[in-house]
């Protein structure tokens, strides 16, 4: 049975039944799930909520706190409920939540000052503009590559291409603190706290007693500097804030205090906070240097897990951290693409079919090579490209075009951009590329899944549960009530619903197919104008 199937064992929830089970809830932009794991990590019972992404201006995208506070504690007392348990019997509980998105609170009151602000919000875009260009960030580019041609520092390499994002919590929280004059001058006093969703979340489960974050989601918010492991005091300066709002860095195993018993009738331990995409690849026991994990959801994550040190990259693959626990602090280099299950969504609303599905059918369906083109940029070209004026479409269409070459040219295409990441990171690698693994629900397409084995060359493995972060969570919270002693006694818990093996004599025909794509793609970069980019954002 598969940890995504509900076990058809009844457990005793009378309160005098040991506590041997685990609650992982894993919160991402659009989703809050929490589910229920027995020691052999079979789901016993799961709850979901929908996540209300509030739009009170255009470039603006928030989170009401205490919405999202009421249902973060509705879900995981429903997935208790569901599994037929009270909650007596949970041993311990992890959390595993999205990056980059933050709120600030008074540290006397509790008080939140704003809504959470997520990482698809702009209002900072003018201070990223600003910044990129200023004559500060031109000098530490420069200063870094001559470092680096001295010295062959990686912190120097990364340093020589540094740019700022949307994405990134930094010039968003320095927004805050520029234009809300209340937040900047308690800040100044003393009196602010800023935290992620995982820190905000833990200080209100413990009664205000944790202000902390995880090694993992310090590292997606910019202001983190993962190649000394600690917040980057040259930037807190830079950008005049205050050390003093910072959380305190934790392992994402261990000792996170308990929840207090008024949420839950009794103290629950908190024994793992970790975000989205280690959890993944814990999940997917991308234990050794060079393991790979890709998730395909809304948008595709590729995660190589770097061992001890930091990755640096001109290729905009970004250094970030797994996890830390017990046996060390694991290093991911992250590649990204915006559009992956966005281009999924499309093609069914605009008629190519009712159900995403059939795709792999329609896709199969197509009769030798396809000579039509799909470029799936949406939201621009993310790595190794990095072309935010870049645009979507199709290309090579003709009259006798039907919609399985459409289709096909899509699925296609999301190969491709996995490819184009892969090949970067390969090229960037001083080690061997090790096991390919996927999740998300973009992984269930079989045509899309035997594409990127055979480009790739390596045999790619599809597991049972799709909900790999929910399990990569759950194991590091039995790992932190002791309920495992090791990574290595995890990795027989782990299943696999297929293995796509590479088409060895394929292979050549699909390069010769991708090199054609680029072609493609050249003639959609770089296609919107600075204010034709702007007027798409609003």
């Amino acid at each position: 049975m598969g940890a995504s199937e509900l076990s058809n064992q009844t457990p005793d929830p009378s309160p005098g039944h040991e506590a041997c089970y685990i609650a992982s809830l894993d919160l991402g932009t659009t989703t809050l799930r929490c589910f229920i794991y027995d020691t052999n990590v079979r789901v016993l019972g799961k709850a979901e909520e929908k996540v209300t992404l509030l739009y009170p201006t255009p470039e603006r995208v928030e989170m009401d706190p205490e919405e999202l506070w009421e249902k973060f504690l509705k879900v995981i007392n429903d997935a208790i409920s569901n599994a037929g348990l009270n909650p007596e019997n949970i041993r311990c509980f992890g959390l595993s939540t999205q990056r980059a998105t933050f709120i600030t609170w008074d540290r006397r009151t509790g008080e939140t000052f704003h809504n959470f602000i997520t990482w698809k919000d702009i209002r900072a875009d003018y201070l990223v503009k600003q910044w990129n260009a200023c004559l500060t960030m031109k000098t530490i580019r420069f200063v870094s590559s001559v470092l680096y041609k001295i010295l062959r520092n990686k912190r120097c390499l990364a340093g020589s291409v540094l740019t700022f994002m949307n994405i990134q919590v930094n010039m968003r929280l320095k927004w805050v603190l520029e234009n809300d004059e209340k937040v900047r001058k308690l800040a100044q006093e003393g009196h602010v706290m800023f935290g992620t969703i995982d820190t905000w979340l833990i200080y209100k489960l413990t009664e205000g007693k944790i202000h902390a974050t995880d090694y993992s989601n310090a590292s997606g918010t910019a202001l983190y500097d993962p190649f000394i492991e600690d917040w980057n005091e040259f930037f807190l300066k830079l950008f005049k804030m205050p050390r003093s709002i910072f959380p305190e860095l934790r392992h994402s195993v261990g000792d996170w205090g308990v929840c207090s018993p008024k949420f839950f009738g009794v103290p629950v331990p908190i024994t793992a906070v970790v975000s989205d995409q280690g959890a993944s690849l814990f999940g997917s026991c991308g234990f050794q240097r060079g393991d790979v994990k890709v998730s395909l959801g809304t948008g595709a994550f590729l995660d190589v897990n770097t061992g001890n040190k930091a990755h640096a990259s001109v290729k905009g693959i970004y250094p970030v951290h797994g996890w830390k626990d017990k046996e060390g602090l694991i290093h991911m280099a992250e590649a990204s693409s915006n559009d992956n299950g966005t281009v999924i969504e499309w093609g069914k609303q605009i008629g190519l079919y009712d159900n995403a599905s059939v795709t792999s059918e329609m896709a199969n369906s197509v009769k030798g090579p396809n000579t039509v083109f799909f470029i799936p940029a949406f939201q621009g070209i993310q790595a190794p490209l990095n072309d935010a004026r870049a645009t979507g479409g199709f290309l090579g269409l003709s009259a006798d075009t039907s919609r399985a070459h459409m289709v096909r040219a899509m699925l296609e295409s999301l190969a491709f951009r996995i490819y184009q990441m892969y090949s970067a990171m390969l090229k960037e690698a001083d080690y061997d590329l090790l096991h390919l693994r996927v999740d998300g629900g973009v992984a269930q397409n079989d045509f899309l899944m035997q594409m990127i084995a055979t480009l790739t060359g390596k045999k790619l493995e599809r597991p049972k549960s799709i909900d790999v972060s929910a399990l990569g969570c759950a194991f590091l919270a039995g790992m932190g009530a002791g309920i495992w002693k090791s990574r290595a006694e995890l990795i027989p818990l782990r299943q696999v619903e297929r293995v796509f093996y590479p088409q060895m004599d394929l292979q050549p025909q699909l390069l010769g197919q991708m090199k054609e794509w680029e072609r493609a793609l050249q003639r959609f970069t770089k296609w919107h104008t600075k204010s034709s980019l702007n007027k798409a954002k609003s």
